[in-house]
């Protein structure tokens, strides 16, 4: 989460099994959804800074299963996919809470949760035309403003300058969204010509 949309997507060696450690971390991360959402429910600072911790919990193990995927060599597509999608379903989860708060508008978690899942479905569908299309730098970038935008809105505070970089947060987060799509579409694009034309 706090460092790539994709962090296994090269050297994904043949018949590599998926039942291992940083599959399994992907998963929790994914399980932690369900935790972020309870603690979001309701405006209270001790819930607020647990919501808080299960979110740099999920980015420690986002951290974490990358890195130990490479170190053991243990990278799988099913990693290729767990991983991002563990990020996305985490960020989202967080996003549409406070957006039910009324601490975010209703129209950013739309627009977070809608270009994840189209990008999430054109992964898919490259996929499956045996095209790989990895994550460029904007979209590390984009993710990593979304994990800080979230911090700054939910340990929420009026006073100033506080005030002031959480509303620049989310702003950056906005464009790196919406940015990174597009940059995303358009280089998929070129790796789903590739595949057709047999070079890829």
């Amino acid at each position: 989460m706090a460092r790539s949309e994709s962090k296994r997507e090269k050297g994904v060696p043949r018949g590599a099994s998926n039942w291992n450690l940083p599959n399994a971390l992907s998963v929790s991360r994914i399980l932690l959804a369900p935790a972020i959402a309870f603690f979001l429910r309701d405006d209270d600072r001790r819930r607020n800074g647990m919501a808080a911790a299960a979110v740099l919990a999920a980015a420690a193990t986002d951290f974490l299963d990358g890195h130990l995927a490479r170190k053991q060599g243990k990278e799988t597509r099913l990693g290729q996919f767990l991983d991002p999608l563990a990020d996305k379903v985490c960020l989202s989860t967080a996003f549409a809470m406070l957006s039910v708060r009324k601490r975010l508008p209703a129209w950013m978690p739309c627009l977070i949760i809608g270009r994840e899942a189209f990008i999430t479905l054109f992964r898919v569908y490259a996929g499956a035309r045996g095209s790989s299309v990895p994550a460029s730098i904007w979209g590390k970038l984009k993710t990593n403003s979304q994990l800080l935008a979230l911090l700054l809105v939910i340990m929420e505070r009026d006073e100033e300058p506080y005030a002031s970089l959480e509303r620049a947060a989310v702003a950056v987060t906005v464009a790196l969204t919406l940015y990174s799509g597009i940059d995303y579409m358009l280089k998929a694009n070129k790796y789903l010509v590739k595949s057709e034309n047999g070079r890829d």
